[in-house]
């Protein structure tokens, strides 16, 4: 999608994310403050015109989420040749969240870079980039919007343009609005990077059914200086049963 030729269907995607409280968002820039149940494990799998991601989830511990992923890209963003794979941990530490489970907070932190969040183009590999973030979603009109709001910073160390480590301020935001489409949602965000480490504001917006287990999703994202485009991307997130522990007898 080019803004410039739809301005009013990139400003409708941008301005609506649509989902459920058990549903989770790793094909975007930003999360909400949900945590899965104890002993639960997610597998998530994104497939775009860039890159193909894998990331499994597993909730070891009450409100702690353990998560790795492995990004990769088919042609290395630093010089657009070889092929590129760009693994990354992080963990996930929710605070607090109404009763509701639509509105709360939470933090997280780890290493290595999401794929939206490209310094200058530049991959940088785990334990050479460190970031944190913190997540604060609101919830109004009796739980029918919600808004995500995500503020972080990344340390990449030994950067290649400055040969010094690059500081920057990552963020993103979303809003949730419910009951439109029945079974599936419109999604919308808007993220980028400050400072040293920068990469440009982009969005990324499009339609997810939704169930249960399984949500599927369909995006396109771009940069509105149209400067880096992720392009189209296919997102299939599953969530097992309860793993562990097991129910006494």
């Amino acid at each position: 999608m080019n803004q410039k030729k739809h301005p009013f269907l990139f400003l409708l995607f941008v301005g609506i994310w649509i989902g459920i409280p058990f549903s989770y968002a790793q094909q975007f820039a930003g999360d909400n403050q949900w945590v899965a149940p104890k002993g639960v494990a997610t597998l998530v799998g994104t497939f775009g015109q860039k890159y193909m991601m894998l990331d499994l989830t597993v909730a070891a511990f009450q409100e702690w989420e353990f998560n790795l992923q492995a990004t990769h890209y088919y042609n290395d963003p630093r010089n657009q040749t070889a092929s590129y794979t760009s693994p990354s941990f992080y963990v996930k530490r929710r605070l607090w969240q109404n009763k509701a489970q639509t509105a709360g907070y939470a933090l997280f932190a780890g290493t290595g870079v999401y794929p939206q969040h490209l310094d200058q183009g530049e991959v940088t590999t785990s334990f050479r980039s460190w970031w944190a973030m913190g997540v604060a979603t609101y919830a109004f009109a009796q739980n029918k919007i919600l808004w995500d709001i995500l503020p972080g910073v990344v340390a990449n160390l030994d950067h290649k343009q400055t040969g010094n480590t690059a500081w920057g301020f990552s963020y993103s935001s979303r809003v949730a609005v419910y009951k439109i489409i029945p079974s599936s949602a419109i999604v919308g965000e808007v993220f980028g990077t400050a400072g040293e480490a920068f990469s440009p504001i982009s969005y990324r917006a499009g339609v997810r059914w939704e169930s249960e287990r399984l949500v599927i999703a369909g995006t396109y994202s771009q940069s509105f200086d149209a400067s880096t485009a992720a392009g189209f991307e296919l997102g299939i997130v599953f969530f097992t049963q309860k793993l562990w522990p097991k129910n006494p007898k």
